[in-house]
């Protein structure tokens, strides 16, 4: 039996250390979408409440002086709400930088909040371009609103073209940027519109002396399946496209259901996707479609009603199934005590309570296991020469006395799945992201700067070990009394939240075995 409870800890490290490589890794680009040249695009669907009357914008733009967009000077106007910061470009309406003004980059200096764009210089982030084949493109004006902004041109004397940014007021959808392009027909003959959606971000810019930047990899989620995009060569995708962007550890920046086919660009450290979008406008008549861009932190509560598989995005590995409910009972925790150290805490003691029978039954099967070891090293000894005789006699001595020799390690087995499930749950979490504990830490995703927390959860584990009824030979029970060592260093430069779980579950555990020790003796 200890063989197996050397084994069920090795397991235990083995799940541990290895994490990365039972957690699901996006697809390489190794397999591309097929590529089709012909096929059109499934145009967004309208909705009648976000339609407006072209024919009167233009009458309210009718006296303003039209100028060619070439010549206008460039200006920029920024747009704020509680959450974001959006630079934009006059005249071309576009986005050159996007901020989140409730993250930072680290505690040091709260100012720096984080930019999506995710580098110094960018033309455009988000921009919805007309193709080169119109000639003229005329600049009439702006209208900004508390939650939306409008830019309105002159295609050609053809076209009266309208891009509207708008900024999600809905609770579970306030990190949306909606893009509504209204094109309507202003002459006498059928137009072909066509037009481009550009995202665009840097991927891993290295600054020396800065850390103000995202480590991004650019994705496209197509026909079921994630691809990683990486190449200096222009790549087409076509197929159903859930959404496509830029995806860090904690953010995204991405465009939703964009439609059936992706162009991927790549130059240096600044990657770009273009939307293409073509429509037949008959005379006098308009259209209008949407783009939905998520640009936010990556949080189940947002990420689900966004919908279209994005958040696949937020990967919590193997045991998902355990990390999701996990997560939602520890920012149930967070609403009362507004502290997600104290709520990881709180997370571990419920924890402890559930598995209480477990671990009584794991112990009183190793107390028992305990008395029966002198007869079974007199029976190692006797029958060293014939294993097969010995395993024998040892089984039936486990029939007589009642015990049941996988007792002590089921119980540990069985509870690995919600260590680990609860273990991805504070690796990934953006929850814990710069959300201080006390002291001395101030970010729970990062490791503990004087190692205090991986000291003690060594300290802990060792006296829990200690505490725990030795079976088998000395030289296994030291091999088990090596492991809080090998622990500690394994552990030094894991994040702090992490550790403060171990910490705290061994000391609930060093607790138990006193209660228990007690009622044992």
């Amino acid at each position: 039996m200890e063989k197996r409870v050397i084994i069920a800890v090795i397991l235990s490290i083995a799940l541990i250390v290895g994490w990365g490589y039972f957690m699901p890794q996006p697809a390489k680009n190794n397999v591309k979408a097929p590529l089709t040249n012909n096929k059109k695009l499934s145009s967004s669907a309208s909705s009648s409440n976000l339609k407006i009357n072209l024919k009167k914008s233009a009458v309210n733009f009718k006296n303003k002086k039209k100028l060619n967009i070439s010549v206008i000077p460039e200006k920029k106007i920024v747009f704020r709400n509680k959450l974001l910061r959006a630079g934009f470009y006059i005249p071309a309406g576009s986005i050159y930088s996007l901020s989140l003004k409730k993250y930072y980059y680290s505690p040091n200096n709260i100012k720096d909040k984080v930019n999506l764009q995710n580098a110094s210089k960018i033309n455009q982030v988000i921009n919805f371009i007309p193709s080169q084949k119109f000639s003229s493109i005329k600049f009439i004006g702006k209208k900004i609103k508390k939650d939306s902004l409008k830019f309105i041109y002159e295609i050609n004397k053809k076209i009266l073209l309208i891009k509207k940014y708008e900024f999600s007021k809905k609770h579970n959808k306030r990190y949306l940027i909606k893009l509504i392009i209204y094109a309507k027909n202003i002459s006498k003959l059928p137009v072909l519109f066509r037009g481009n959606l550009d995202l665009s971000a840097g991927l891993n810019p290295d600054i020396k002396g800065k850390n103000n930047y995202l480590n991004y990899s650019s994705i496209i989620y197509i026909n079921n399946k994630t691809i990683t995009p990486n190449s200096i060569k222009p790549l087409k995708y076509t197929g159903n496209i859930s959404f496509a962007g830029f995806s860090s550890k904690y953010f995204l920046l991405s465009v939703v259901n964009p439609g059936n086919s992706a162009v991927y660009y790549q130059h240096n450290n600044i990657a770009a996707y273009k939307f293409h979008k073509k429509l037949l406008i008959a005379p006098g008549k308009s259209k209008q479609f949407i783009y939905n861009i998520f640009a936010g932190p990556k949080k189940l509560s947002l990420l689900d009603p966004v919908a279209y598989n994005v958040s696949s995005t937020l990967n919590f590995g193997f045991f998902s199934f355990l990390a999701i409910p996990l997560l939602h009972i520890l920012e149930f925790f967070y609403k009362f005590v507004h502290n997600y150290g104290l709520a990881i805490i709180l997370l571990v003691l419920c924890i402890r309570i559930v598995f209480y029978p477990l671990t009584y039954t794991g112990f009183k099967s190793m107390k028992q296991m305990q008395k029966l070891t002198p007869k079974i090293n007199e029976l190692r000894e006797k029958y060293k020469d014939n294993k097969a005789e010995l395993n024998k006699r040892i089984m039936e001595m486990y029939k007589e006395s009642k015990v049941n020799p996988l007792g002590g390690c089921l119980p540990m087995l069985l509870q690995i799945p919600v260590f680990y499930g609860l273990y991805t749950t504070l690796g990934t979490s953006i929850q814990l992201r710069n959300a201080p504990l006390i002291l001395w830490i101030h970010n729970l995703a990062a490791p503990d700067p004087y190692y205090i927390l991986p000291i003690l959860m060594g300290v802990t584990m060792l006296i829990s070990q200690k505490m725990n009824p030795m079976v088998g030979d000395p030289t296994q029970a030291k091999i088990m009394l090596i492991l809080p060592v090998v622990f500690t260093f394994i552990f030094i430069n894991f994040p702090a939240g992490l550790l403060l779980y171990w910490t705290v579950n061994n000391i609930l555990t060093i607790v138990q075995q006193y209660i228990i020790n007690k009622k044992f003796a």
